[in-house]
Order: C-alpha cells, then structure tokens, then sequence
C-alpha cells in the first residue's frame, strides 16, 4: 500500500477524532436545558402547589416567601450568575473550537491562523458578561440603616424589586452567554473541519458563526434594559 493510500485511509479516522468534541458537547447542552426547565416548572409550579395545599390553600404563602428574600441577596446572585455563566459559556466554546482546531491543523498548518477567530468569538461572550456585571454593579446602594426608609414612597418595595430585577438580568445575560458560547464553539468547529476539506467553505461558514456570536449582544441589550429600573436607594430619607 502506497504512502498516499495510507494517508486517505487515515484522514477519516482523524476527522472523526476532530469531531469528539462537539459529538460530547450536545448531549451535555440537553441535559442543562432540560435541567433549567425542570427547575422552573419545580419554582413555578410544583413549590406554589405544595406551598398552597400544605398551608389550607394560602396560595400567597410562596409570595410571602419570595419577598422575604434579602433583595441584595438577589442582586449579588444575579451578579454572580452573569459573571460565571458567561465565562463557563466562553470555557466551553474555546474547548471545543481550540480541540478542533489543533486536532485539524496537524493534518493542515495552512487553518491554524484565521480559524483563531473562532477563539476571538468565544472570548468575546465573556467580555460580554463583565460589561453586564459592571453595570449591574452600578445599581447597588447599600443602606445601612433601613429603619429610615420612607413609606410613602413604598422603599422597601423598590428594593425587593430591584434585587428582582437584577437577578431577572444576571439570569438573562448569563443563561443566553452560555448558549452563545456554546453555539459559537460548536459552529467553529464544523468551519474548522469545513475549512480543511475545502479552503472556499470558510468564509461562508463564517457568516454562520458571526449570527451564532450575534445572540450575546441581544442578550445583554435584554439585560441592561432589565437592569435600568434597579434603584436601592429610591425614597429614603437619610
């Protein structure tokens, strides 16, 4: 067997190897949908449910629960949500663009460089999640003393819903970096493989891509108008 028949045998089995990663990424993207829809019918409607036959059909038992919350615990969980989902969605999607990338440029140098843009995409949905995180950063104001909250202005009802309101968008930004990521990575690695085959299907690929990349900055427009009504320190009177 010729040197040439060897290596058409063993590009198959290569490309195979290459496309491990995005094979074990989509089972695990199931499994966290399904995981978040489980958790919002359990919040939603399983938790209220229980809340309301335990307690002789007091069905604003869970309301009561819900604005007991520590409304700058919500806001500091929301924070929290967008700065690690957006970098586990970067993570992930750099895993699996940077995998196929390597596995691919061994076989051909030539995709190494401009399949980097790939990385740039993913890195910028982190990004993404720190714009967001200091913005929401600027909605905090701590009061230290909420015995001087004034009751006709409703103050403690603006900070329930202020921390409501951040952590709404720390859920939004983060959960939509995360499939942003996720969709990014995915999306370059198929162009990376794309590209070794054929070096005319990259840019065509890469409009794809941009598209993927796109649904972060809607995610964080969502997010920032979400915020904008986060207000602390409305109505007080020190």
């Amino acid at each position: 067997m010729s040197s040439s028949d060897e290596s058409t045998d063993l590009l198959p089995r290569v490309l195979s190897r290459i496309r491990e990663p995005i094979d074990d990424s989509l089972p695990f993207l199931l499994a966290i949908i399904k995981s978040l829809v489980l958790l919002v019918i359990f919040l939603c409607v399983v938790l209220p449910f229980i809340g309301g036959v335990l307690g002789e059909l007091q069905f604003d038992a869970w309301l009561f629960v819900l604005q007991r919350v520590d409304p700058y615990f919500l806001a500091a969980l929301g924070l929290g949500l967008v700065i690690g989902l957006s970098v586990i969605g970067a993570s992930w999607g750099i895993f699996i663009a940077g995998a196929s990338i390597m596995g691919s440029c061994i076989r051909t140098p030539r995709i190494k460089s401009k399949n980097l843009i790939s990385v740039i995409f993913c890195e910028a949905v982190a990004i993404y999640g720190v714009i967001m995180a200091i913005v929401m950063m600027t909605k905090f104001s701590y009061l230290d003393d909420r015995t001087n909250l004034n009751p006709d202005t409703r103050t403690e009802f603006t900070m329930i819903s202020s921390g409501y309101a951040l952590l709404a968008a720390g859920l939004a930004v983060g959960l939509g970096n995360l499939a942003c990521g996720a969709s990014v990575g995915l999306v370059g690695s198929a162009c990376v493989i794309a590209d070794a085959h054929d070096a005319g299907l990259f840019v065509k690929i890469l409009v794809v891509e941009i598209f993927a990349s796109a649904i972060g900055i809607f995610c964080i427009i969502v997010g920032i108008i979400a915020s904008t009504g986060a207000n602390f320190a409305a109505g007080s009177t020190s």
